[in-house]
């Protein structure tokens, strides 16, 4: 007897193509669904159908890293606009800090010149003078040769115009031959500095002149002591260990001339510019000094004087009229109208050929 077999081979590699999956499926069959399109390959993953050529989400995965490589393009072109105009920004910037650079620079320029005059000008100041209070009284003969001053041989005073455009005063003292001025000052606070100035001009050589302060006893400073001439010249001094409170103002000329002006001693170690001494008021007519006062009219001669010894009215340099203790002293005197003297009075006429009426008084 024969037997007979029948053998099935099957190829577990085949892909099913059908509009529905496969009866009885094993962990990787493929199946290639028809029902769709496109058709979807899938396979089995022993639970489910799983698609294999997802194109929909290849196309959205695909359009989505379109969209994001559209987006870093113009994130690109951002910011090649931002760096374009970054660089016009710092070009602007660098050429601004290259006109700054060149402004520092000119203000470097202006504050070296300005520093340039803060110093001329601090040389100028240095230069100058200031007011003070005088301790010199009538310090350049505005009220003559007063009292003021002991003097020895010929002294004068000139108003030139040489001296008015010489001198802050324009007057000045002038000393002749063998002649002296001389000056004491007291009531100096001791421990105290003070300063000394005038200008002066000499004349004659070959005898010597000279100008000095004596102070603290037997010390002495001088503002020159020479022989040859100079025209108007400031000279100055500073005296800064005062112990004695009385200094000797000295003025020296041995052969004519030398004329000495804007005489000036203040307080402290300045030197100030010439102002008379406090009381002291000089003009062409009036004179106000610690005396008194003298008023003056060139034009006719006559002059007004009132002081702590005289009130007294003057014509050229005759007394005219002066007042002495309870009367008044008159040289001439004229009434133009009434007089009465105690219990008489004077009356004249209408006319001057009538005469005088003389009146008894009750």
């Amino acid at each position: 007897m024969r037997a007979i077999g029948q053998i099935t081979i099957t190829n577990i590699c085949d892909v099913v193509a059908s509009d529905t999956p496969p009866e009885n499926p094993y962990i990787g069959q493929l199946w290639v669904d028809t029902s769709v399109y496109p058709p979807e390959t899938k396979v089995w993953n022993g639970a489910e159908w799983v698609v294999q050529n997802d194109i929909d989400t290849l196309r959205v995965t695909i359009s989505l890293l379109t969209t994001k490589s559209a987006e870093l393009q113009s994130t690109i072109d951002g910011l090649n606009s931002y760096v374009g105009t970054m660089t016009q920004t710092i070009e602007t910037v660098t050429d601004a800090l290259g006109n700054e650079q060149q402004t520092v620079l000119e203000m470097q320029a202006q504050m070296s010149l300005l520093q340039q005059t803060i110093e001329g000008l601090s040389v100028q100041v240095t230069n100058q003078c200031a007011g003070g209070l005088n301790f010199i009284q009538n310090s350049a003969g505005l009220n003559g040769v007063s009292d003021d001053w002991v003097k020895t041989g010929t002294v004068t005073v000139d108003t030139s115009t040489d001296t008015q455009n010489n001198t802050s005063s324009d007057s000045c003292f002038v000393l002749g031959t063998s002649s002296t001025l001389k000056q004491t000052v007291t009531g100096l606070v001791t421990g105290q500095s003070y300063a000394f100035s005038l200008r002066a001009k000499k004349t004659y050589a070959g005898y010597s002149s000279y100008i000095r302060v004596q102070y603290n006893g037997n010390k002495y400073a001088y503002f020159f002591n020479q022989t040859t001439t100079f025209g108007w010249t400031d000279f100055s001094l500073v005296i800064d260990d005062i112990t004695d409170s009385t200094v000797v103002f000295y003025i020296y000329n041995r052969y004519a001339s030398l004329y000495v002006s804007d005489i000036m001693m203040v307080e402290g170690p300045t030197v100030h510019n010439w102002t008379p001494a406090p009381n002291e008021i000089y003009t062409n007519e009036v004179k106000i000094d610690k005396r008194g006062i003298a008023v003056s009219n060139s034009a006719s001669s006559q002059r007004t004087v009132i002081t702590n010894t005289e009130f007294a009215g003057y014509y050229n340099d005759e007394v005219i009229f002066t007042l002495n203790k309870d009367e008044t002293q008159t040289k001439k005197t004229t009434v133009d109208g009434e007089l009465t003297v105690g219990r008489t009075k004077f009356v004249p006429m209408s006319t001057a050929s009538e005469g005088l009426n003389i009146v008894i008084l009750d």
